[in-house]
């Protein structure tokens, strides 16, 4: 039976919250829940020292689904003789509305862990604004190629190709498979491809995330 407040969150978690999440999702944001507990998953992701811009913009979009302290931040050294670097949190409330994202981008494996997946049906949920929040969270430009590279190491090769054709159908956008290291594998936008790339997601990139898609 649904609550009242289930249905409250479910009608304040609109189109876009939804867009925002499936692109954090294909980039470096996670879902967390316990397994084998009857608990709602939540959405955290960590941003680095200089991303704290696009993580307060994460947090705002999901600031009613946050606590107070939904977006935090810590110190942290990389070694011994290091310096500091700053860190930053956003995480969610554990929500019974984002068990739909947890079962289309989760599944048990043999060690019976929880691993990330891409979905079967990502055609379909692939937008521009599901680019946008893929490229802030996890992709880059490359200067010296003048390409931009979609981070998909985490995922299987058969899923990269999965996603590369995806875009190629859904956007007509020509990317190629780039192998870079044991069994990890990204999505390169073709030097000639960046343009219509930029044209697609750049209202959806937060001014200091422009560099990412090379503006």
């Amino acid at each position: 039976m649904l609550t009242f407040y289930t249905i409250k969150m479910s009608m304040l978690f609109n189109s876009y919250n939804r867009q925002v999440m499936h692109g954090l999702l294909l980039g470096d944001g996670h879902l967390h829940k316990n397994k084998g507990k009857k608990t709602n998953p939540l959405y955290t992701q960590t941003f680095g020292q200089h991303y704290e811009l696009f993580a307060q913009n994460v947090f705002y979009i999901f600031k009613d689904f946050c606590t107070t302290k939904g977006l935090y931040t810590y110190k942290v050294k990389s070694g011994i003789n290091s310096p500091f670097y700053q860190r930053y949190i956003v995480r969610t409330k554990n929500l019974e509305i984002l068990n739909e994202f947890f079962n289309v981008y989760y599944s048990l494996n043999s060690q019976g862990k929880y691993i990330k997946i891409l979905p079967l049906d990502i055609e379909n949920i692939l937008t521009p604004i599901v680019l946008a929040f893929f490229v802030m969270s996890d992709g880059n430009y490359h200067k010296q190629h003048k390409i931009i590279r979609l981070c998909t190491n985490n995922f299987s090769k058969t899923e990269v190709e999965l996603l590369s054709k995806a875009i190629l159908n859904k956007f007509n956008i020509n990317n190629r498979i780039e192998h870079v290291r044991k069994n990890q594998y990204i999505i390169v936008i073709r030097r000639l491809q960046v343009p219509i790339f930029q044209s697609l997601i750049k209202d959806y990139i937060i001014p200091s995330m422009l560099y990412r898609i090379g503006l």
